[in-house]
């Protein structure tokens, strides 16, 4: 079966489960109900594995593995995948402050304010009880979220973008695998945003065009990353850190409204565009060879 046709396959079954999922849950009015709609969440992006799973099984006889990129071949850009992360979420906090006349914060009291009249009292009383350990745990929490993250997502989301379609596409070059995949990656995302209000709660029609910017921008780091790492856990480990760190990058700023809620606002595309720009100052004009098995 041509490639084409592969990835049609697998881009079919992807948005059927994925989109299936969250629009049956949003009809039942799952939305309304946060468990429920976390575990939505969940399922959907699940639809990119599942999606990934079968066409390996079908067409990969032989190099499912490798089509897959789950081979444990660790290097230092798994060290880079942890790192990298980091520095996107700096440079947008210090985007947002000089961009956004914003100014930084506790992390730790900003949660206790955002908790405020949306928390049942006898927890907010918990929460008060914890504000002095707080910014201590919160550097335990990222630890111990990107590491859950990383595993979630290498085994949900990025097996079918960075490992299942990355292999179908790699032949065409770095930059032609990349952005059309971040293109796709973010009209994933739209029913979740649209009807979940996923990132963009207040704001979720434009939060769509929005998202799709920002996964095509995300796309050439998380590539170059998944290239250099030579396997799906490295695009993981990233995608794991970048989710990890995502809240922090809004409690650190004292209004992290639309269009400057952390590194999903103003002040994650230019920490992105500055990744991109990188990227290209790599030259990552060709894919790595397949690792031998």
């Amino acid at each position: 079966m041509s490639v084409t046709r592969k990835a049609v396959v697998f881009l079919a079954i992807t948005f059927l489960i994925s989109w299936g999922v969250t629009i049956c849950a949003w009809a039942l009015h799952y939305d309304r109900q946060p468990l429920a709609a976390f575990f939505t969440l969940v399922l959907m992006m699940a639809g990119p594995a599942v999606a990934a799973l079968i066409c390996a099984i079908l067409f990969e006889k032989g190099r499912r593995i490798d089509a897959l990129g789950l081979r444990f071949t660790v290097n230092i850009w798994w060290l880079w995948a942890w790192l990298i992360p980091f520095a996107l979420a700096a440079i947008s906090v210090v985007a947002t402050v000089l961009l956004g006349s914003r100014h930084l914060v506790d992390p730790a009291q900003q949660t206790l304010t955002m908790a405020q009249g949306h928390v049942p009292e006898a927890k907010m009383a918990q929460l008060r009880t914890l504000a002095p350990i707080l910014d201590l745990i919160i550097p335990v929490q990222i630890v111990i979220g990107s590491a859950i993250n990383a595993i979630a997502l290498t085994f949900t989301e990025e097996l079918g973008w960075r490992g299942y379609l990355y292999d179908l596409w790699r032949r065409f070059g770095f930059w032609r695998t990349a952005l059309p995949t971040g293109v796709i990656w973010g009209v994933w995302h739209a029913p979740a945003i649209y009807l979940f209000g996923l990132n963009y709660p207040d704001n979720r029609l434009i939060g769509i065009p929005i998202f799709i910017l920002f996964c095509t921008l995300t796309a050439p780091i998380m590539t170059l990353i998944r290239d250099r790492g030579r396997a799906t856990w490295a695009a993981g480990i990233a995608h794991g850190t970048i989710n990890a760190l995502g809240g922090l990058t809004a409690l650190v700023i004292n209004d992290a409204h639309f269009p400057w809620g952390g590194i999903v606002g103003i002040g994650g595309f230019v920490a992105l565009a500055l990744g991109v720009f990188a990227v290209a100052l790599a030259r990552p004009n060709q894919i790595a060879p397949v690792p031998a098995p």
